[in-house]
């Protein structure tokens, strides 16, 4: 009986994807904090509201996409269609996430942070999980709902939905989901054509996909450093840490220019690409923090 309360534990905690959606709410406290940079049980709350959101929205997408993921080797063991948690039960979980987290943001922030979270819920399982059946270029509007959660902290903290530190810390986002799901795109693309989901490397070359790729990166990059020229950072180690953060990951991407494929190296440049934005994040926390 233990055995079986672990394992059902174990299984829908692959379904919620945490180590996915923690950082996903941490980018909401960010966006919280820059505004109002104190820790109170408010940011806390707002942060696990905006966690439940992004397990909610993740567990729909894999009972939206059960049939696909089963076709898919990355994929296929996932709780649903491993048949380890049923679609009644998944339906339930999600449920239960999506309330909670619309509850906490609607009576901790307020009804306009709620109703982004609702957009955001919205766009990520109807306009890039459709989109996615259409076109292998779904991931550029899909790249939106990366934007939304640091600006649901914001707007739930007192800010406006168009001040200019929250929509250069959206873009930010925004443009560093797109090189991430082409470093993906890269490794998994077969599996994606043989589950019939349109793939970019229908289209382009591996060597065409990593010009792309490293092109987005510079992109985000100078995004990141627009947060120090609109003194949206102002300490200057901070600023000195960002910059020389942004020359070495745009160096160590350069790699992509002269790679003809760089499967065996996904994972390096997956992992150097999440450093980096953790590493802003964090930068961002810590100005506010020592301002």
């Amino acid at each position: 009986m233990i055995n079986n309360s672990e394992n059902y534990i174990k299984y829908y905690l692959e379904l919620s994807k945490l180590k996915i959606m923690i950082p996903v709410s941490l980018t909401g406290f960010t966006g919280y904090f820059i505004f109002d940079p104190h820790f109170s049980i408010k940011i806390v709350l707002i942060t696990i509201g905006i966690l439940f959101l992004a397990v909610s929205s993740s567990v729909l997408n894999q009972i939206q996409e059960v049939e696909l993921d089963g076709k898919m080797n990355r994929t296929h063991n996932r709780p649903i269609p491993a048949g380890n948690i049923n679609l009644q039960k998944a339906i339930l979980f999600f449920l239960i996430n999506f309330i909670t987290g619309i509850v906490i943001i609607y009576y901790t922030g307020n009804h306009k942070a709620a109703t982004i979270a609702l957009i955001t819920v919205f766009w990520y399982n109807v306009i890039y999980t459709y989109s996615k059946r259409i076109t292998a270029f779904a991931v550029v509007p899909g790249a939106v709902t990366g934007a939304l959660p640091p600006l649901i902290g914001w707007v739930a903290a007192g800010g406006g939905i168009w001040d200019r530190s929250i929509m250069f810390l959206e873009f930010l986002f925004f443009t560093g989901q797109i090189p991430h799901f082409w470093l993906l795109i890269i490794k998994y693309g077969e599996e994606y054509k043989k589950a019939g989901i349109p793939s970019l490397t229908n289209i382009f070359t591996i060597s065409q996909i990593n010009r792309l790729t490293f092109t987005w990166v510079v992109f985000s990059v100078v995004a990141a450093l627009f947060l120090c020229y609109f003194e949206i950072i102002l300490n200057t180690p901070f600023i000195f840490i960002l910059l020389l953060a942004s020359v070495i990951i745009i160096w160590q991407f350069a790699g992509l220019l002269i790679s003809k494929d760089n499967k065996t190296e996904n994972k390096k440049y997956s992992i150097l690409l999440d450093s980096y934005f953790l590493l802003v994040l964090i930068l961002l926390i810590s100005d506010k923090a020592f301002s």
